[in-house]
């Protein structure tokens, strides 16, 4: 997909959700680079949905905000998920408090259908 907006440009008041995608490096970088942090974290601490999918959940790791969530990954990522002190399971899907995550592509028509579902729910409550 052709970008439209590059991060510099874009202002995250001006998104309703964040989708965090997979991959082995591009989440690795993501979660190096403080302006994708801050983004991210924006949509936390703003309620708003966050999915993400397989190696994703590296770029939420670094917000801080993950204790006490329950989450799924790729699993070799389990441990670092468990020491940012979330809870982590083997499970396609993972939904808590608009927070939708899942383990990997073979999973993504789960994925898809819960993320919709969580955006159409709008801002959550804290867990």
């Amino acid at each position: 997909m052709p970008v439209d907006v590059t991060l510099d440009d874009a202002a995250p008041d001006d998104y309703d959700a964040i989708v965090v995608p997979g991959g082995v490096i591009n989440p690795g970088k993501m979660r190096r680079d403080k302006r994708c942090v801050d983004f991210v974290q924006h949509f936390f601490e703003n309620r708003k949905p966050v999915a993400a999918i397989c190696h994703g959940p590296q770029l939420l790791i670094e917000t801080g905000l993950l204790k006490g969530r329950k989450m799924t990954s790729f699993p070799s990522i389990k441990t670092d998920i468990e020491n940012a002190g979330a809870t982590w399971y083997d499970t396609e899907i993972v939904v808590d408090n608009g927070l939708i995550t899942s383990r990997s592509p073979k999973d993504l028509e789960a994925f898809n259908r819960k993320a919709i579902e969580e955006i159409k729910e709008g801002v959550h409550e804290h867990a």
